[in-house]
């Protein structure tokens, strides 16, 4: 602001407008107002492949994994390549993530409320090949999705009786 619009504002001329925080927001320079990036694939706790996964190609692991699930809702994993929203320099979409992934009806019916629970606005879509590894094929316990999906199947079955 120069010297000349102070005096046009004291006197009844142009007003400067005002920096609010809805302003501040809109400018996209508000650091406080950040949210945390959303992610479409749930990443587990880092896992060491168990023995029978050891050494094997990505297609053949994806042909072993359904023999070894012990999850009751069965997932399906598949190879998946998703795009972040981001442009990268080259003017072609960021890869978000690129490798084996998941889905299975209690990721579908709880993505959201375990998203939520994280801190993310959107639901997960997908497991990385660590929760196959610890929860798929090994403990189903340590799943934040099979135990929302058992928590509320106890909760309704406790309403019928």
């Amino acid at each position: 602001m120069s010297f000349l619009d102070s005096l046009m504002a004291l006197f009844g001329g142009k007003k400067q407008a005002v920096a609010t925080p809805q302003r501040a927001r809109m400018a996209g320079n508000n650091s406080t107002m950040s949210r945390p990036k959303n992610k479409q694939v749930y990443e587990g706790r880092q896992t060491p492949p168990p023995e029978w996964a050891t050494n094997k190609s990505v297609s053949d692991l994806l042909a072993e994994l359904p023999n070894h699930i012990v999850c009751k809702y069965m997932p399906k994993f598949e190879m998946k390549r998703i795009m972040s929203t981001q442009i990268g320099p080259d003017g072609n979409l960021l890869p978000e993530y690129d490798g084996v992934a998941g889905d299975c009806g209690a990721l579908k019916q709880f993505g959201r409320k375990v998203a939520e629970q994280n801190g993310m606005t959107m639901p997960y879509r997908y497991v990385d090949l660590n929760i196959a590894y610890r929860a798929c094929c090994d403990n189903p316990q340590k799943c934040p999705f099979f135990l929302n999906a058992e928590g509320d199947m106890q909760a309704v079955n406790s309403r019928r009786r």
